[in-house]
């Protein structure tokens, strides 16, 4: 049960990240009041610049946009069907696999692209370090909750 609250509350943190992430890469926010200065949300600031990075696509998609949607499925398993299969060819898979698969491939991505920020941007950005950070302990928590 704690785990599970867990992973629900760390989801939902990474979403609110995502969403601020996703504006601002779509030019909806600038300055944002209701986001502390410390965590950069100021125009002209690193967060809001890096989303106008190469590094913020994967396949011309914002990084941001696929984490609303990762974040979201996670909350919708954890929440909905832990336990439910995914039938490909008629062979029943754990769908716990798929959100095992997603988790290792959100933190592979973390890691080049906390490296791209430090090594080739030369910059900081706390709010990318707290999606990285979560994306890790969330891949955690999901092994040991199935």
């Amino acid at each position: 049960m704690i785990i599970r609250l867990a992973i629900v509350v760390l989801s939902l943190v990474g979403l609110w990240d995502a969403f601020y992430f996703t504006l601002a890469y779509y030019g909806r926010v600038q300055k944002a009041r209701w986001v502390p200065a410390v965590l950069c949300a100021r125009e002209g600031s690193n967060c809001v610049t890096v989303v106008q990075t190469p590094y913020a696509r994967v396949f011309r998609v914002p990084n941001s946009l696929l984490g609303i949607f990762y974040y979201s499925a996670v909350v919708a398993w954890t929440v909905v069907g832990p336990r439910l299969d995914l039938r490909l060819g008629g062979v029943a898979f754990p769908f716990v696999w798929l959100m095992w698969a997603a988790s290792v491939v959100t933190v592979l991505l973390g890691s080049y692209l906390i490296y791209a920020l430090l090594k080739k941007l030369h910059t900081h950005c706390p709010l990318c370090y707290l999606a990285h950070g979560i994306n890790a302990v969330l891949l955690v928590l999901l092994i040991l909750f199935h």
